[in-house]
């Protein structure tokens, strides 16, 4: 008949016990708390976030942290499908040697933008006020609702460039260059300052939307 010592016994369990359990409960939780990663920090503003600090005279934005400025020109682009072999392969090999010359780092943005009919409706509506001709009048409010519903219902799409350099002078450089490179192929284009801000603020706000869908 086998006699079981339970003092033994216990000792064996907790051996046993701190083979599978290292650890107490109390040293457990604590490396599990370390474990924990710290909750990311909650930005106060919009300051916070958007990596812009001003606008220079120049025209160019600053960024902060790591610094430097860059600006935007828009990119007249070439429909390549449309041209003949020898053509389409020059405006790439031009492009690809722009691109190939310049190590520095820029960005080419694409977005849909709301059709910009401003002035044909300026010219509209200072003719509807000079008109006299009730005919004639009916044909301008009819032609004014209709450059009005393509400003709010159609969209373009347009191409940009963002050079980036760690001074003014640097960035002024480097659109200077890529002129002399790409210029006869892909044309660019300065962009007003309202444009600009609009730009960014699509960029920033994703689903916001500009001009009169608003």
């Amino acid at each position: 008949m086998a006699i079981f010592d339970e003092k033994e016994i216990q000792k064996q369990a907790a051996r046993s016990s701190k083979k599978l359990f290292p650890f107490s409960r109390e040293e457990s939780k604590g490396k599990i708390k370390k474990k924990k990663e710290k909750p990311p920090e909650i930005k106060k503003s919009v300051t916070d976030i958007i990596p812009i600090i001003d606008q220079t005279k120049n025209g160019l934005f600053e960024l902060k942290e790591e610094g430097g400025y860059f600006d935007i020109w828009q990119i007249q682009s070439t429909d390549v499908n449309s041209l003949n072999e020898e053509d389409a392969n020059r405006h790439i090999y031009m492009l690809a040697k722009g691109y190939q010359g310049d190590e520095k780092s820029l960005k080419v943005v694409s977005l849909n933008l709301p059709v910009s009919t401003q002035k044909q409706q300026q010219f509209l509506q200072k003719k509807i006020q000079q008109s006299e001709d009730a005919l004639f009048l009916r044909f301008l409010q009819k032609k004014l609702k209709e450059l009005q519903y393509l400003e709010w219902g159609r969209t373009n799409r347009e191409y940009f460039l963002f050079l980036y350099g760690d001074k003014e002078t640097d960035v002024i450089a480097r659109h200077a260059q890529f002129m002399r490179d790409v210029q006869s192929v892909l044309p660019l284009s300065t962009v007003s300052q309202e444009k600009k801000i609009d730009l960014l603020y699509k960029l920033y706000n994703q689903n916001a939307k500009l001009g009169n869908k608003q």
